[in-house]
C-alpha cells in the first residue's frame, strides 16, 4: 500500500505504468509523460519522456519528480534523471532520492477515452449575465471521469466559461446526451488547447443559472444528477478494471 513513508519505487509502481516527469527550474515547470520499462533497487528505467506542457527543461543529470496516479490520490517521489542512449532506442534512468509521497487527492477516477462531442459557450466568462447563442463546434475528449473530462477546445474557451455539451455514444457510458460543463482550466499539449471541464448537476445548477435562464435551456442538461453520477463512477471502475486485465494501465 502506498503511503508517506514508501521509500522504495519497487513498492509504488509496475512494468508499463504511466507516470508524469515534471521539472521545476528558475521559476519555471516542464511536464512529461512515459512509461516503466525496469524496475530496480532505486531507479527504473523508462521509455524517453514524451513532452506534455510548460517549458521544455528536460536536460541530463537533472533534478525531477516522478508522478503516478492511484484511484485515490497522486503520489510522486524526487529524482535524478539520466538520459540513456542506444541501439534499443533511447530511454532515461530515474534514481529515486526521496520518499515517495501522496500530493493530491482524487476524488473521482480519470480513464482514457475518446469522446465525440458537440459544444458551445453557453456563458462566457466575463459576460455571465446573458446566455449565447448556440455555435456547435466539434471536439472530442482525452480523458473522461464522472465528475468531468480534458476536452479539446481550440483558442476560444477560457477558465470560468459555461460549456453546453452533446455527447456522442452517451448511452453506453450512463450519461446523458445533453449535459452543461464549468471550464475549470486550459492547458496546451502539443500546441493544442484543451480544457478541464467539471459537469454540473442538476443540484447545483442554481448556483450558476438563474431561474429565467434554466427556463430557455434543454430539460436534459437536469438529468445529470448524483444518482447518474455514481453510475459513472461504477462504469469509470469497470472500465479501468478492464485495462488493468488487459495490462493498460
Amino acid at each position: 500500500m502506498l503511503n508517506s513513508t514508501a521509500t522504495s519505487t519497487s513498492n509504488a509502481l509496475d512494468i508499463w505504468d504511466k507516470i508524469e516527469i515534471l521539472i521545476e527550474r528558475d521559476g519555471e515547470k516542464g511536464l512529461y509523460i512515459t512509461r516503466v520499462e525496469d524496475i530496480g533497487s532505486g531507479k527504473i528505467v523508462a521509455s524517453y519522456p514524451e513532452f506534455v506542457e510548460g517549458n521544455s527543461l528536460l536536460t541530463d543529470n537533472s533534478d525531477v519528480y516522478v508522478q503516478f496516479r492511484r484511484p485515490d490520490a497522486m503520489y510522486r517521489f524526487p529524482a535524478k534523471i539520466v538520459l540513456a542512449r542506444g541501439r534499443g532506442g533511447d530511454k532515461v534512468e530515474l534514481h529515486q532520492s526521496g520518499k515517495v509521497n501522496r500530493v493530491q487527492r482524487r476524488e473521482f477516477v480519470r480513464i482514457d477515452m475518446k469522446l465525440d462531442i458537440k459544444f458551445y459557450r453557453l456563458k462566457i466568462a466575463t459576460e455571465r449575465d446573458c446566455l449565447q447563442e448556440p455555435n456547435w463546434r466539434e471536439s472530442f475528449s482525452k480523458n473522461v471521469s464522472a465528475g468531468g473530462m480534458l476536452m479539446w477546445v481550440g483558442d476560444e474557451v477560457e477558465k470560468g466559461d459555461i460549456l453546453m455539451l452533446k455527447i456522442g455514444d452517451y448511452y453506453s457510458i450512463n450519461m446523458p446526451r445533453m449535459l452543461s460543463a464549468f471550464c475549470c482550466r486550459t492547458i496546451t499539449i502539443n500546441d493544442r488547447q484543451f480544457a478541464g471541464v467539471e459537469f454540473i448537476r442538476r443540484e447545483r445548477l442554481p448556483e450558476h443559472f438563474t431561474p429565467d435562464e434554466l427556463a430557455e435551456l434543454p430539460s436534459g442538461i437536469a438529468k445529470y444528477d448524483t444518482q447518474m453520477q455514481n453510475k459513472m463512477v461504477r462504469f469509470v471502475f469497470e472500465q479501468q478494471l478492464k485495462e488493468r486485465q488487459k495490462g493498460l494501465i
